[in-house]
C-alpha cells in the first residue's frame, strides 16, 4: 500500500477511520430491541401439606417485563410454548392463573416473543385437594 501524499487525502482517510470507530461504538451501545421477562412470582395462596403447590388448586403467576407491546406466554415444564396461559402486560406486569396439571412438574416458565431468554421458576407440586379457601398438597 502506498502512503497518501496530499494533506486532503490524509484528512479523508483519517475522517473515514474516525467515522468507522464512532459507528462501531454506537452499534455496541444501542439498546436491545428484544423483550425480556425480568421477574416471575407465584402467589403462595393457603397451601397445607408437604408441597408448596397442589394439583386442582389455582395460583396467580405474576411476571414483570420490560416490554408492554408483546404478550407473555406461561407454560409448565414439558408443555411447550402454547402453555397454560397468554397475557398482555400492562404497566410492565402480566398475570395468569396456574392450576398445576401434574405432580411431575419441576418448573414453570414465562417468556415474550423474540426474548433473549425465558425465565423459569422451580415449583414443588403435590397431589392437591382444593378446599376453596385453602389447598391441601400431599
Amino acid at each position: 500500500m502506498t502512503r497518501p501524499s496530499s494533506t486532503t487525502a490524509v484528512r479523508i482517510i483519517s475522517g473515514a477511520a474516525a467515522l468507522g470507530v464512532v459507528a462501531s461504538f454506537t452499534a455496541l451501545a444501542a439498546p436491545s430491541a428484544s423483550a425480556t421477562v425480568l421477574e416471575t412470582t407465584i402467589a403462595p395462596g393457603l397451601t397445607l401439606g408437604t408441597h408448596a403447590y397442589g394439583t386442582t388448586c389455582s395460583y396467580t403467576v405474576t411476571v414483570r417485563v420490560d416490554d408492554n407491546t408483546k404478550p407473555v406466554f406461561f407454560f409448565e415444564e414439558g408443555q411447550g410454548p402454547s402453555g397454560f396461559a397468554e397475557a398482555m402486560p400492562s404497566g410492565g406486569v402480566a398475570t395468569a392463573t396456574w392450576i398445576p396439571s401434574s405432580t411431575e412438574i419441576d418448573y414453570i416458565y414465562a417468556f415474550q416473543p423474540n426474548a433473549t431468554a425465558q425465565l423459569r421458576v422451580p415449583v414443588d407440586v403435590g397431589t392437591g385437594i382444593d378446599l376453596g379457601s385453602a389447598c391441601v398438597a400431599t
